[in-house]
């Protein structure tokens, strides 16, 4: 394969014509001078794929990077984020380029991940727990992120329902009501012991107030 065409065409971009080919490949500065590429130069078939490959990754590189400036991903997270667009062996260069540059830190994640379910939207381990998993995360870093927390679950659900769902518990005769309120929390990621109990706290609340 033999190069035909090169020069410079817009910006970084170059463009570059092979012998056989009717249309142009556009690659980067960085790549033409890293494979030292001229016109006129044969290139064996194993090494333009290298070429090629070098320029998809640094697209995809380029990609992920734009992504991460808008919030964080964990790893398999941006793995499935590049996998539509570029081959598989990119995908995991690329996203084993982003973790050895610390751009990408599952542990770090999760914690950020732990703190916004749980102060941020008050949600139970449970709910919060399912939520990072679909963030692609493991089980032991989700559940070390969530280890710190574990502690104040009861208190802050006891606040959540003097906050949001006191109106469900204010008649404890309206078993309907109740039972509403018990599955809202739910949803909330909360277990029902943990509702029960809180709601019995509520209660005694009430009851010392009316006194």
């Amino acid at each position: 394969m033999e190069i035909t065409e090169l020069h410079a065409y817009k910006g970084n971009t170059w463009l570059l014509r092979m012998d056989g080919s009717e249309s142009p490949y556009f690659l980067h500065v960085s790549v033409v001078q890293k494979f030292h590429l001229q016109e006129g130069m044969r290139l064996p078939e194993s090494a333009w794929e290298q070429v090629q490959t070098a320029e998809l990754s640094r697209k995809a590189f380029q990609h992920a990077c734009y992504l991460l400036d808008r919030r964080d991903y964990s790893y398999q997270e941006m793995y499935r984020k590049l996998e539509p667009k570029y081959p598989a062996a990119v995908c995991y260069a690329v996203t084993d380029r982003l973790a050895a540059k610390g751009l990408i830190n599952d542990r770090r994640y999760a914690e950020q991940l732990a703190r916004h379910y749980v102060t941020g939207k008050h949600f139970g381990l449970r709910r919060a727990r399912q939520e990072m998993y679909r963030h692609g995360l493991l089980e032991a870093q989700i559940q070390e992120a969530l280890e710190p927390y574990t502690e104040q679950m009861a208190e802050q659900l006891q606040a959540l329902i003097c906050r949001k769902y006191a109106g469900y518990f204010a008649d404890p005769q309206d078993r309907r009501t109740v039972e509403r309120g018990k599955a809202a929390l739910v949803r909330q990621g909360y277990d029902f012991s943990e509702i029960n109990a809180a709601v019995a706290w509520f209660l005694a609340q009430e009851e010392e107030a009316d006194e």
